[in-house]
This record gives C-alpha cells, structure tokens and sequence, in this order.
C-alpha cells in the first residue's frame, strides 16, 4: 500500500499526495492513519492553510491541528520583528498530514512578511530541515487552484519533484459515502463529471431534501430558519465577488442580527491580510493568516487618519490551540471595498505619509516606528456572514447558500464548474442554490437571461 510504502522507506525528503473528490473517503482514511500512528506512539503533525480547515481536519482526526503559517514561521527578532523567517522543525521522524492541500500555492504571498513568499518551498524547508520527515498531502483536484494559478502545485508530483522530493501520488475515485441520502454529494459528482466535458453545462439533480432551491424573495425565511437550526458559526453565503459578499453580509447583519452600526459587538469578521503584529503584543510573534475568523467582543473609538478610517476593537481568535481576545486596530474602509484588501497603492501611500509625519532625525528611527505603528499595520478584514469561494475553500459549514452570481452561457467554462464544485461541497448538512437560472435544472426551455 503506497501509505504503508511511505512510512517505511528509508529515503528522505519522500512525500505522498493523496487526492480525491468530495465523499471518496479521504476524510475516513486520515481519521483511521491518525489513530493508527497514535496507538503506535508515532509522531505526526496535522496542518491545513486555514484555521477554519485546520478545526474542519482536528475534528476528523481527533486531534489538534495547526494552520501551516503558524506552524512554519517565526519572528526575525534581528529585524526588530518586521518579517517572519521559516522556523526550525522540532518533530524529527514525524509524518506531516497537510489537508486541503489544492489551496497551496507558489508565490501567492504577494508582499507579505514570510521568508521568500513562496508557501510551497517554506513548507518543505521547515518539514525537511530533520531528518526522517514524511509528508502526506491531502487534496481534492477539482475544487479551485490557488489565486493566480490554473492548477494545483502541491498536488503534482512533477511540481514537489522540482524541490528535490522524491513524490508519489495516489487517487481514490470510488464515492463511497452515501450517495443516496445526499443530494449535496450527488450534485458534487454531477459536476465533477462534467469537468471532462468539452463545453460543460452545469445541470442540478432534484429530489433531496438537503438541496434546496431558493429565489432571492425566500432567501430572508430560509437565513432565518438556517441561523435558527445552526447558530452564527454554521451558516455561510457563498457568492462570486466581494461587492456581493458584502451586500449579503449586510443583509445578514441588519435583518438577522439587527446590527446598525458599521461594526458591532457579536459581529463576525474575517482577516483578509496576513499579520504578525497584534497576535505578537504579548511578546511572542504569532501570525494571524489570511483566511482566519474572528468574533468582535467590544467596539471603540472611530477615527480618521491619512484618508482612511480606522476602529480600534477587542475580538476574540482561535489561534490554532486555544480561544484568544486579542486587542486591535481595524480599517473600516476595507469591509466595503470590492478588493479582497486594501490595494498595494494606497497602502504604500498610508506608509508614507506616516512616514513623513515622523519628527526623528534618522530614517533608520523612522522604519521602526513605522513597524510599530498600529495604523500602518492595521488589521484588514472583511466581514464573515458572505464569502467568496476562495476564502470559503477548506471550511465547512452546516447550512451553505451559493448564489449564482452574474454568469452568461459563454462564461460557463471549467473555471466556473470548479468555482460551483468548490462552493457546493462546503455545505455539510444542508445546501441552498439562490437565484439560478432555469438551464441549471434542466429546464432548457426557459427565457435567456
């Protein structure tokens, strides 16, 4: 069995990837390896690129799970802690298991504060800094790639080959949850298959009751009854764009919470920008990671600074081990933005003009108050209740609602069976498919849109 091939082979810098759909038992399978190696007091070490992802694998494999940015990097205390370098590996011999491993990309870090910006080689630069390390990776090659990437590197073997790896790969394709009782998992493999197609049309299969169809006049009952049944952390809007995100968001937020102002205390809020900053005040350097959710505790004082609007709050955090409340300073503007985050441009220009507002004398004094800044280095989030699929990916929710989206029939391609694909199967118990045209449900004779 390549499993038991991977464990025992004395070679190093070895790596197995495992890939599979959505219900083919990849969950099953990790769960039982982890109990396995646990009763042989075998070292391993549970990662996932988000914290979401990273509870979704714990609560599988029993066992704690860390996110792989703050399993992987630590401060540079020399730089005064301005940016984080690959950490030395302390498990020697250990199996690392990394789920969802489809969202790992080459370079995706833009100009983050990790090592060389490059998730793929930090990742194994930590793993293989000891010896006897292993790597399983976990992914599924139908959900979507990496942003900026049109497939997958951490699942090609040829792509692990090209940092010294020796790397097999194995794919289970037998569904072998029951199909019969869910609708979410058959609609899945629906649109799986048609991946293969050369013009895929993507067709909804009707008659379970854990899909259900909604136009945007029943979305207020259906998010009242879903928050009813599931509570503020299982339910979650996936739709194509941020500028819809935070359309429904505020939906969520006024009709459901009854929220007024732009932030409130029980809001839900989710980071969309890497940051050391404010998990490392209490003296130890601890990344928040893109992707990470947070509940806002208490709401202070609004202010405006070089152009932008800032909020200071305390939320609370799960940091991979434990419930935090951190304190931090938040930028408004970025919860209404159609960006993912603040543009590159404005903050560079916020920087400098926090810069040139500094009254020291030598420009070496002038950076560290800049990386000390808590302006500068404002948090930046969106809030949580509607995603786009690319934050959803690797999470799991109870009750999911995907909206269709703005989709003409020439922009119905793979991307967008992937995007579907990706969004449908985040859904655990029960699935809401919100303004979709009639051609996805076959009904071929309806109106254009």
């Amino acid at each position: 069995m390549a499993l038991q091939r991977l464990l025992a082979t004395p070679k190093e810098r070895t790596a197995l990837i495992l890939k599979g759909y959505a219900g083919t038992g990849k969950t099953t399978l990790v769960g039982a390896l982890v109990k396995v190696l646990a009763a042989e007091r075998k070292p391993v070490v549970l990662l996932a690129p988000t914290g979401r992802a990273a509870k979704v694998l714990a609560s599988y494999a029993g066992r704690s799970a860390s996110t792989i940015h703050r399993r992987i990097y630590r401060s540079n205390e020399e730089e005064g802690g301005g940016r984080l370098q690959v950490a030395v590996n302390k498990d020697a011999g250990a199996l690392f298991i990394v789920d969802e491993a489809s969202m790992i990309g080459r370079g995706t870090l833009g100009d983050g504060p990790f090592g060389g910006g490059d998730l793929m080689q930090d990742l194994f630069e930590h793993i293989y800094s000891v010896p006897g390390t292993r790597v399983l990776l976990i992914g599924d090659p139908a959900q979507l790639p990496p942003v900026g990437s049109d497939h997958s590197p951490a699942l090609e073997p040829k792509e692990l080959q090209a940092f010294g790896l020796t790397a097999g790969a194995l794919e289970l394709t037998d569904v072998v949850r029951q199909a019969s009782a869910s609708g979410i998992l058959v609609n899945a493999t629906a649109l799986r298959e048609i991946l293969l197609e050369e013009k895929p049309m993507p067709r909804f299969v009707q008659g379970f009751p854990d899909v259900i169809r909604l136009d945007g006049f029943d979305l207020q009952d259906a998010l009242e009854t879903a928050y009813g049944q599931d509570g503020d952390d299982e339910v979650c809007l996936i739709c194509r764009s941020n500028k819809r995100a935070f359309q429904y968001s505020q939906q969520v937020r006024s009709r459901i919470h009854g929220y007024e102002e732009e932030v409130c205390p029980g809001d839900r809020l989710m980071v969309v920008k890497n940051s050391y900053f404010w998990a490392g005040k209490n003296g130890k350097a601890e990344l928040i990671a893109n992707g990470e959710p947070m509940v806002v505790q208490r709401v202070y004082g609004v202010e405006e600074v070089h152009g932008l609007r800032f909020v200071d709050l305390t939320v609370s955090w799960w940091n991979g081990n434990e419930e935090r409340e951190l304190d931090v300073k938040v930028m408004l503007d970025v919860l209404s933005m159609e960006a993912p985050a603040l543009p590159g441009a404005r903050l560079r220009l916020l920087r400098e003009s926090l810069f040139n507002s500094y009254t020291s004398p030598t420009k070496a004094e002038r950076m560290r108050q800049l990386r000390e800044d808590p302006y500068a280095q404002a948090l930046q989030v969106k809030y949580a209740y509607a995603v786009t699929a690319h934050k959803a990916q690797g999470g799991q929710w109870n009750t999911v609602f995907v909206d269709q989206g703005y989709v003409t029939e020439e922009m119905m391609d793979r991307e967008y069976v992937r995007w579907l694909y990706t969004a449908i199967t985040r859904a655990g118990k029960r699935l809401y498919l919100l303004n979709f045209h009639p051609r996805f449900w076959g009904e071929d004779h309806a109106e254009d849109q």
